[in-house]
């Protein structure tokens, strides 16, 4: 039987590129034997480095209940349309607290938790900083088109997803995956 860590590490690995071990930024990056590359093109990201389910949930809250902690969670990260692919395992574990904090209401054993601590869920890179990523505003003007242009590649698939959707709406991609996609579709369309 595998461990708490390896269920959750197989439970992450990417449908749609089975040598990877994990995907991240909408599928446009692959960790592949530890380094993490451009789907596209298969070149190292630089600066990447692990997000391990430690550090991406480090700040979040916890509580001791009966002689027992537990680390709090908001529900959509579980059951939401935010629901998050790396805390699935939760489900079994999960109680309710109330009064522990307003929003978070939904606890796991620390122990738990802390079990699949080291497992990679993520990757962390200086182009997928916020004030780095492109909006579609800002790949309009890159390609001297219409927003709705931009909008419509999108909605059809026609370009790299985004790496993060801010707010549910607001669409931001890595300025590499655009360069790279820009690239063809500019040659593509001559």
């Amino acid at each position: 039987m595998l461990n708490a860590a390896a269920e959750l590490a197989a439970h992450l690995r990417p449908v749609s590129s089975p040598f990877a071990e994990l995907a991240a930024g909408g599928g446009n990056y692959v960790r592949l034997d530890g380094t993490w590359l451009y789907a596209a093109t298969e070149k190292p990201v630089p600066g990447a480095a692990d997000v391990t389910l430690h550090r991406r949930y480090i700040a979040a809250p916890r509580v001791v209940r009966a002689g027992h902690e537990y680390v709090l969670l908001d529900s959509g990260w579980l059951w939401g349309p935010e629901a998050r692919r790396e805390l699935c395992w939760c489900e079994p574990y999960v109680t309710h607290i109330t009064g522990a904090h307003p929003s978070l209401t939904l606890a796991v054993p620390a122990p738990e938790f802390a079990r699949r601590g080291d497992v990679v869920v993520g990757m962390s890179a200086p182009e997928l900083e916020a004030a780095e990523m492109l909006t579609a505003s800002t790949i309009a003007e890159l390609l001297g088109v219409a927003r709705s242009t931009v909008n419509a590649y999108h909605a059809r698939g026609q370009m790299p997803p985004p790496a993060v959707t801010l707010n549910g709406r607001l669409p931001l991609w890595p300025r590499p995956i655009i360069d790279h996609w820009m690239s063809r579709h500019v040659r593509r369309h001559r």
